[in-house]
């Protein structure tokens, strides 16, 4: 048994109703034309992960047509091999649908920020609506925090805590930097990461930081 994520051009489908449908109405077999996106990808992940290897995440070899393909990965990390085929996905704008949790992760519009939670989504890019999404399922108490990198030592970070108050913590690089902030809002809590990962500057008058104990 695998863990299935469909790969297939992002233009197909813009919400994840429509990513399922693609999913479910997309031929098992066709042509898939060499150098076009997804026989590129396919390429890529092949490479990436070739089967019976001791670090491959492959189940089967990969294979698909150009209007999408079907990875078939182990159980053993399924949210680490989601930001592996993401990764691989993102330069030729092709969206991965989780099939077993019907999770859709468009790349388009994205930025250089990995996305990290606890039991949640692992992403190499971040989106306003996977960042909306991840936040909607820490206020259900799905998991508890979202952890977004820019560099080494460089994040923002989120918790909920079981009163149902957010602290943000945000720092550059040294302990030294690294400061802390509290808030009710959760509306305000996204606006705020937006903002630190889009690299606007906004988001630093949003809350009144103080430097974490040492």
């Amino acid at each position: 048994m695998s863990y299935d994520f469909f790969v297939f051009p992002a233009a197909g489908a813009d919400d994840l109703a429509a990513a399922i449908h693609v999913y479910e109405t997309t031929p098992e077999r066709g042509a898939l034309t060499p150098g076009s996106p997804v026989a590129e990808f396919v390429a890529a992940v092949n490479e990436a992960s070739p089967v019976g290897s001791t670090d491959g995440f492959l189940a089967e070899v990969a294979d698909g047509h150009d209007a999408g393909a079907e990875i078939c990965t182990t159980w053993s990390d399924p949210m680490a091999n989601l930001r592996t085929v993401a990764g691989l996905a993102r330069p030729h704008e092709l969206s991965v649908l989780d099939v077993q949790l019907a999770a859709l992760y468009d790349p388009r519009g994205s930025l250089d920020v990995s996305l990290d939670t606890e039991g949640g989504p692992r992403l190499p890019y971040l989106t306003r609506s996977t960042l909306t999404t991840v936040l909607s399922h820490i206020s259900e108490v799905r998991y508890h925090w979202v952890n977004l990198t820019r560099a080494p030592g460089v994040y923002v970070q989120a918790f909920r805590d079981e009163d149902g108050s957010w602290a943000v913590e945000h720092r550059e690089g040294s302990a030294s930097k690294h400061f802390v902030a509290r808030t009710p809002d959760p509306a305000l809590v996204e606006r705020l990461l937006w903002s630190w990962a889009r690299g606007d500057g906004a988001w630093q008058a949003m809350l009144q930081f103080a430097p974490v104990a040492i």
